[in-house]
């Protein structure tokens, strides 16, 4: 069966729309999204629309959460707060109900699978999981952990392989075949606003038969969206962070 994660959408549309179109051409059984459909970008309300007719799966991310009332967004900074305010006026009660009904995590153990958006031991607390420190400290909750956790939130790509009880290595971010003797965590990158200074919208295609992870990234109207950002009056250093990828 092959997978198609996505995280981070971010209501950048013009990412999507370049994501969603490269996969269809490659026979995805089910669409899996990490959260933070919203936020930062200018098309909140057709990014939910798409996400939630497309994907079987729907994590809530932390600004899914804020904008949604789940999460007090105080502690955000100035700009970030700018954004989640002027969404949450974009959204209709309906869509904001969606959002607040999201699950913080889900398992799939027919494929030994878990979806989550950040840290996926107290997913509620959106620790975030990308160094190889935070990897490790996972080590103490070993048995819970799946074979393959799948996590966005950090809008980088990473793997980490996790050996045994007391040994984590992380691993180039790759393409990579799954060992079945181990434990794996990878984070999926962002579709909407990627932070590993490679502006090209990514997403991951895994098959749960060949235990195959594949990373993907494309260009896309970087241009557009940004422009969008601007038009809408949000604050700018949004859109000029879509040219850079950070």
């Amino acid at each position: 069966m092959r997978f198609a994660i996505v995280t981070d959408i971010h209501a950048n549309r013009e990412a999507l729309e370049a994501v969603l179109a490269s996969l269809e051409r490659l026979r995805i059984d089910r669409y899996i999204c990490l959260g933070d459909v919203v936020g930062y970008g200018a098309d909140p309300k057709w990014c939910l629309q798409t996400i939630r007719d497309t994907c079987e799966l729907t994590i809530m991310g932390n600004h899914d959460a804020a904008i949604s009332g789940k999460m007090d967004f105080s502690y955000y900074y100035d700009a970030a707060r700018q954004v989640l305010e002027w969404t949450r006026q974009q959204l209709d009660p309906d869509e904001l109900e969606w959002l607040a009904n999201l699950p913080y995590s889900q398992v799939d153990e027919d494929t030994g699978q878990c979806f989550t958006h950040g840290d996926p031991i107290m997913p509620e607390n959106y620790n975030y999981i990308y160094t190889l420190q935070h990897a490790q400290d996972l080590l103490h909750f070993h048995e819970e952990l799946k074979y393959l956790t799948w996590v966005g939130h950090s809008h980088l790509r990473r793997i980490f392989r996790f050996e045994s009880e007391e040994m984590v290595r992380e691993v180039v971010p790759e393409n990579i075949v799954l060992d079945p003797q181990y434990k794996y965590l990878i984070a999926a990158g962002g579709v909407g606003q990627p932070r590993d200074n490679d502006p090209r919208t990514g997403f991951v295609v895994y098959d749960s038969d060949t235990q195959k992870a594949t990373f993907h990234r494309l260009e896309y109207d970087i241009a557009k969206a940004a422009q969008k950002i601007i038009d809408a009056g949000l604050p700018h250093g949004f859109a000029y962070r879509l040219y850079n990828g950070v």
